[in-house]
C-alpha cells in the first residue's frame, strides 16, 4: 500500500506541470517549447512571436504599492524566495535548540546531517581557504549561502503551483467552470525552483562580491587592498596588462557564480518538463491515450525519475560550489601571497 502510494505521488509530480503548463487544452497540440517556459516564467501571459516566445508583465499574487518607482509586489518567485528563507532559518533553530534542550545531547538523524556538513566546510573549505586566523569571521557567511541555496534547490524539486494548476484543472471539471475563472488559476504556472531564478543568484553573487571587497580592506586597509592588484616587482610596462586583468577577474566572480548556479538549476527543470511532456504528446500523435500510457511507461517516466535524482545530485553539489567560491575568493582577498 505504502508503495503504491509513493508511485502514485512520483506519477502525480511528473504529470502535474504538463497539467498546469498546457491548462489541459486538449484541443491544441501540445508546444514543448510553451510548457517549458510556462513552468520557468514569473508570469501568465506566453505569447508565441515568429519561432520564439515572450513572456508577459510578470503577475503578483498579492500587489503592493510602489516605493520609490520599486515594486514590492509578491510574485510566485518572490513567494518562494520567503518560503526558502523561512524554512531555512526555522529548521536551522528548531534543529539546534532541539539539541540544546535536549537532556542526553545525541543529536538525531537531521541534526547529524547538519553537523556534517558544517563540520565538513569548516574544516576542508573555511581552514584551507580562508586560514585559521580569518576563518570564524566569514564561517556563518558561507553556512547561510550554502543551506539557503540547498533549500532552494531541494524545495525546487517540488511542483507546488504546477500540482495547484492539477488541482484547478480536474476541480474545475467537477464543478463544470471555465479553470481560467477560478480563484486558483493566478497561482498556477511559474513553479520553477527559486535558485534558477537569476535575480535572486546575482544578488547572492553581490553578497559574495562585497564579503571578498571588504574583507581585503580590512586586512590591508583601503589604499593596501586595491593596491594588491598590481604586485611589486613586474616590469611597469607590464602593469598595463596586469591590472586591468586582475580588475576584469574581479568583477567577472559574480557573474560566474551568477550563471553557474542558475543555468545548472534551470536546465534540468527544462529537461524534466521535456521528459514529461512526452505522455501528451505521444498521446496526441496516436490519438489514443493507451499509447501515452505506454510512452511513459517506457521512456518519460524512466527518464524523468533519472533526471530528478540527477537534479537532487546536482542541487548539493551547486550549494556546496557557491559556498567553496565564496570562502576562495575571500581568502584570496586575505592571503594575497597564496
Amino acid at each position: 500500500m505504502n508503495n503504491a502510494l509513493k508511485i502514485f505521488f512520483v506519477c502525480l509530480m511528473l504529470i502535474s506541470p504538463i497539467i498546469a503548463g498546457g491548462g489541459g487544452e486538449t484541443n491544441k497540440e501540445l508546444d514543448p517549447v510553451y510548457e517549458a517556459i510556462s513552468h520557468v516564467a514569473d508570469s501568465m501571459k506566453i505569447t508565441k512571436v515568429g519561432n520564439s516566445y515572450e513572456a508577459g508583465e510578470i503577475s503578483a499574487l498579492f500587489t503592493l504599492p510602489k516605493i520609490y518607482g520599486i515594486d514590492f509586489s509578491i510574485t510566485k518567485h518572490v513567494f518562494l524566495l520567503l518560503l526558502v528563507s523561512f524554512i531555512t532559518v526555522t529548521s536551522i533553530i528548531f534543529l539546534v535548540q532541539r539539541y540544546i534542550s535536549s537532556h542526553t545531547k545525541v543529536p538525531g538523524k537531521p541534526m547529524n546531517f547538519v553537523e556534517m556538513i558544517v563540520v565538513y566546510i569548516r574544516e576542508n573549505v573555511l581552514k584551507n581557504f580562508i586560514g585559521e586566523k580569518y576563518y570564524r569571521e566569514w564561517a556563518p557567511l558561507v553556512y547561510t549561502l550554502f543551506f539557503f541555496i540547498l533549500v532552494g534547490n531541494f524545495l525546487g524539486l517540488i511542483p507546488i503551483f504546477d500540482f495547484l494548476g492539477f488541482v484547478n484543472y480536474f476541480g474545475s471539471k467537477l464543478i463544470n467552470i471555465d479553470y481560467h475563472n477560478t480563484f486558483l488559476y493566478p497561482f498556477t504556472k511559474g513553479g520553477n525552483t527559486v535558485t534558477a531564478n537569476i535575480n535572486l543568484n546575482f544578488a547572492l553573487a553581490t553578497i559574495t562580491f562585497f564579503a571578498f571587497t571588504i574583507a581585503g580592506i580590512k586586512k590591508y586597509g583601503p589604499i593596501g587592498h586595491w593596491k594588491n592588484f598590481a604586485p611589486p616587482g613586474l616590469a611597469w610596462p607590464l602593469y598595463f596588462i596586469v591590472v586591468p586583468i586582475e580588475i576584469l577577474g574581479m568583477l567577472l566572480r559574480p557573474l560566474t557564480l551568477t550563471l553557474r548556479l542558475a543555468g545548472n538549476m534551470m536546465g534540468g527543470h527544462l529537461a524534466l518538463i521535456i521528459f514529461t511532456g512526452l505522455v501528451m504528446q505521444i498521446a496526441q500523435s496516436y490519438n489514443s491515450v493507451l499509447m501515452g500510457l505506454a510512452g511513459a511507461s517506457l521512456f518519460s517516466v524512466p527518464l524523468s525519475i533519472c533526471i530528478i535524482f540527477l537534479e537532487i545530485l546536482v542541487g548539493f553539489l551547486q550549494a556546496y560550489v557557491f559556498a567553496l567560491l565564496t570562502a576562495v575568493f575571500i581568502g584570496m582577498a586575505v592571503n594575497v601571497h597564496h
